[in-house]
């Protein structure tokens, strides 16, 4: 034995980027989404080229920050020289992942552009006479084929009769192969025959099939296509016994088989304007290579975990037979396919909400003609056990268990073995409160949340203030935008479900009243010796009052009246109340507090106090107007003035010299003078 190494197979790749349609990056992972190759390297180049390893699945990722130039094509991938992913604008910015497959071809090539085919790899394939028409076919059952829709129609769309309709199956060549009839056509309800949309079919035969080398293919799956299966760049397998020159036109006497690549249908949309949602692209940009006229309704096969899967119906393509072909997407049609040729028996009766402590269910199921054997079963396997082997079975719950399960019976009838029909159950767990808000206190027109968290199924949520309702629905919260006192009291929320009612205790809620000022006294004169009284009148929680006089804090003036007892000069002045609450901190407007001599006449009355005084002495004026002070010497010179003076003012004159001096009031109404002694 001489020992030898493997080299891996390597492909070449190459990224096309269209310059100055889009700030964006790109790079290349592999399926554990890890960087393989970066372009960022490659920012200013239009087209970077590379090898990877074949046969494996890769990610483009694309990073596009600003689309600059719309309706045009940013990316184009290209595997061997040949386009397999095209990436347009309309994906705008972001971030994208765009699989594909680095495959290659088994074997060279030489349906057109193909090879010579043994039926024995390709079992599944039918030859498929319907009315004048030649067309292929997959077996999917011993009593079902597959096909395409638009082979079951006339030119006109009128539908061709089962009756001339035959299928062959099991020879190369189909002279030799077994006929098989067919009892009914199921022809997809939205089929469009403009369009090719939805072009699927199924026929069923008048018996099973069974014959050499003839066997049915499994369908390709949702997870299958998740997993890679039908990705850009896959090498897929399409037969038939269509055309194998167009011109002038040459049927094969055998199978004919071609490899084509998976390509995006973005990719595809450079040679067809409109490509329906339900078809998959294949094939090379100018290659030669396609299935043609005679090849509908025959099979494209992707390999899938060791074997081959049913991913295509040969549906529609160019005349020529020599670019990309559209093929009907069967990972589309599963769920349609299953409905069409399995037996599905009702589903059965019985709890389909069962409370957790439950210990067991009883569902039935009508008597089923025909039937000889009913098998139940149920999922999750820890959600329970199931026992019954009629129309009748009883579930015996895991008591532990919570979360969905369902339920399901199928029959055989006539040893046909039916679908499963399901009942989907929910073990829900029981009612029951699991926290509540806490009693709240805040100030008014502050926002407020009260809310509740329970477990159970179903849950519905009522709302009370006092008793009354206020809010009932899905919401285990409620919110109140802007509190008020109003809105202060108890609140309870009621929770209903499917396995049970439970109540919160009650949440009690305090809205503060905002602090504010409504009213001040207006400004007042009083005569000496006299009570003067202010008043201010306030809303609020836990009022605290300070008054000041000429902006000096009053001592002891926590009051909302206050009273200046028996009233002299050196009350004058102007005064102001601050309100503080819970709630915030409200100032008073200003109020002028004016001591009158008395007997005083219509005349302005002006008063200046101390008359005697070392630093200051204050002037006041009975009217609320404006004055100036000017104040001269003895021998008539003007040594301090003040103008635009406004109720009490206090002129400090602690830079004079000692002696006489006159104090001289006036403005353009009045002037009035006064003698002061400055000691």
């Amino acid at each position: 034995m001489v020992p030898f190494s493997a080299m891996s197979q390597k492909v070449n790749m190459q990224v096309i980027k269209v310059g100055n349609v889009a700030e964006s990056e790109w790079q290349i992972l592999d399926e554990q989404y890890l960087p393989v190759f970066s372009g960022n390297e490659y920012f200013r180049d239009d087209s970077v080229s590379f090898s990877l390893e074949a046969n494996k699945r890769y990610f483009l990722q694309i990073s596009v920050s600003e689309v600059t130039v719309t309706d045009t094509n940013l990316y184009s991938l290209v595997l061997n020289g040949e386009p397999i992913l095209l990436v347009n604008s309309e994906t705008g910015p972001g971030d994208y992942f765009f699989p594909f497959f680095t495959g290659i071809k088994t074997e060279p090539s030489k349906i057109t552009g193909g090879a010579d085919a043994s039926i024995s790899d390709f079992p599944w394939q039918v030859y498929y006479e319907s009315g004048n028409y030649l067309c292929g076919g997959s077996i999917i059952s011993k009593n079902w084929i597959v096909t395409a829709a638009h082979c079951t129609k006339n030119d006109n769309g009128s539908a061709i009769s089962a009756s001339e309709m035959d299928i062959k199956v099991g020879a190369s060549n189909p002279v030799y192969g077994k006929k098989y009839y067919v009892s009914q056509v199921i022809v997809h309800e939205n089929y469009n025959n403009e369009t090719l949309e939805n072009d699927i079919a199924l026929l069923k035969l008048q018996e099973p099939i069974n014959y050499e080398n003839a066997k049915p293919i499994d369908l390709i799956s949702a997870e299958d296509v998740a997993n890679g299966a039908t990705d850009p760049g896959v090498m897929s397998w399409v037969t038939g016994w269509g055309l194998t020159k167009v011109s002038p036109k040459v049927l094969p006497s055998v199978l004919q088989k071609v490899q084509l690549p998976i390509v995006s249908n973005t990719q595809a949309a450079k040679v067809w304007d409109d490509i329906p949602e339900t078809d998959i692209m294949a094939g090379y940009l100018n290659g030669n290579k396609d299935a043609c006229s005679g090849d509908s309704g025959g099979p494209l096969v992707v390999p899938v975990s060791g074997g081959y899967k049913l991913a295509g119906i040969v549906s529609w393509g160019s005349s020529n037979c020599n670019t990309y072909g559209a093929y009907t997407r069967v990972s589309s049609f599963g769920k349609w396919i299953e409905g069409k040729i399995t037996y599905t028996p009702p589903s059965p009766a019985g709890d389909t909400i069962v409370c957790q402590g439950a210990e067991s269910s009883l569902y039935s199921i009508d008597e089923i003609s025909g039937a000889s054997v009913y098998e139940w079963q149920l999922s999750p396997d820890n959600a329970g056990v199931i026992a019954g082997n009629s129309e009748n079975a009883v579930v015996s719950w895991n008591l532990s268990y919570t979360g969905p399960a369902v339920v399901k019976l199928r029959v055989t009838v006539n040893d046909t073995v039916s679908g499963w029909s399901e009942l989907n159950v929910k073990l829900a767990k029981n009612t029951k409160l699991l926290s509540q808000s806490d009693d709240t206190v805040l100030c008014a027109e502050n926002q407020v949340s009260l809310k509740v968290e329970a477990e159970g199924y179903n849950l519905l949520y009522r709302w009370f203030h006092n008793g009354d309702v206020i809010q009932s629905g899905k919401s285990a919260g409620m919110n109140i935008v802007r509190a008020y006192t109003g809105d202060s009291g108890d609140y309870l929320c009621e929770i209903s479900g499917s396995c049970g009612t439970v109540s919160s205790g009650n949440m009690n809620l305090t809205v503060y009243p905002l602090t504010r000022i409504s009213y001040i006294s207006p400004d007042i004169t009083v005569d000496f010796g006299d009570d003067a009284t202010l008043e201010v009148s306030s809303e609020g929680h836990d009022l605290v009052y300070q008054w000041q006089k000429d902006g000096e804090m009053i001592d002891n003036s926590n009051v909302s009246q206050l009273v200046l007892k028996d009233a002299d000069a050196n009350d004058i002045g102007l005064y102001r109340t601050i309100v503080t609450g819970t709630c915030g901190t409200e100032t008073s407007d200003t109020v002028y507090v004016y001591i009158s001599r008395e007997n005083k006449s219509e005349e302005r009355e002006v008063f200046v106090w101390p008359t005697i005084t070392v630093d200051d002495f204050n002037v006041a004026l009975s009217k609320e107007e404006y004055y100036n002070i000017r104040i001269f010497s003895t021998l008539g010179q003007l040594v301090k003035e003040k103008t635009k003076c406004r109720y009490q003012t206090t002129v400090n004159i602690s830079n004079l010299t000692r002696g006489l001096y006159i104090v001289n009031v006036y403005n353009d109404k009045f002037r009035k003078s006064i003698k002061l002694i400055k000691e």
